[in-house]
């Protein structure tokens, strides 16, 4: 999204209100990012920080690098398409992935969007939106309204996901909205990774409000 945060810059926000997100830092040269990479630990993720534009379109995230050679090699394909800067970050293992963001309409300020997540954003669109200020209660109530509720719950052999984690991340990006909302026109938490243990926020975009 033209004029938005980039993904680190996101979660740094989002960090500050406690939302947990995946281990992460930034590098700039291929020595760096092997030193970010062995400091969190294989294997790891990496995405270009050239844009969100390059990232999702354009090939510029690299999964489950499992040593310092893939990484290196995947450094450098990044630096040749993108440039030299890089985010590399622990990778989180599968769960349920959700969608949490804030909206801002123009008639009721700071909305909170729950829903389904990761690639079938688009094609469920499964979401609720909640006035805020909302409650625990409110947000544990449409979560459990969604399509991918029965995910949540332990379907199919599955763990249960960490609902209360969930819920808790959800009242976070609700402060944020309290503190921020004038200044914010969007967040965008997908995925939400709902864990049996937790739920971390994997990818994050802000988008500030325009002076106009």
């Amino acid at each position: 999204t033209p004029g938005s945060l980039d993904e680190f810059a996101s979660k740094e926000i989002l960090r500050a209100y406690g939302i947990t997100t995946p281990a992460e830092a930034v590098a700039t040269s291929l020595e760096e990012a092997v030193r970010v990479a062995e400091a969190i630990g294989y294997p790891v993720a990496l995405k270009t920080a050239a844009g969100e534009l390059h990232k999702s379109d354009r090939g510029g995230v690299r999964l489950d690098l499992p040593d310092a050679v893939s990484l290196a090699e995947a450094y450098r394909d990044f630096s040749t398409r993108f440039g030299p800067r890089v985010l590399v970050q622990q990778m989180i293992p599968a769960g349920v992935e959700l969608l949490l963001g804030l909206v801002n309409d123009p008639q009721f300020g700071p909305m909170l969007a729950l829903g389904t997540g990761g690639v079938f954003v688009e094609i469920l669109r499964d979401h609720r939106l909640l006035l805020l200020p909302t409650t625990p209660a409110a947000v544990r109530e449409t979560l459990l309204d969604l399509r991918s509720a029965p995910l949540l719950k332990g379907a199919r052999g599955r763990p249960a996901a960490d609902i209360e984690a969930i819920v808790d991340t959800a009242m976070r990006l609700a402060a944020l909205a309290a503190d921020l909302g004038d200044l914010i026109a969007e967040v965008d938490i997908n995925p939400l990774m709902a864990l049996p243990g937790g739920a971390v926020a994997v990818d994050a975009l802000i988008v500030p409000k325009r002076d106009t």
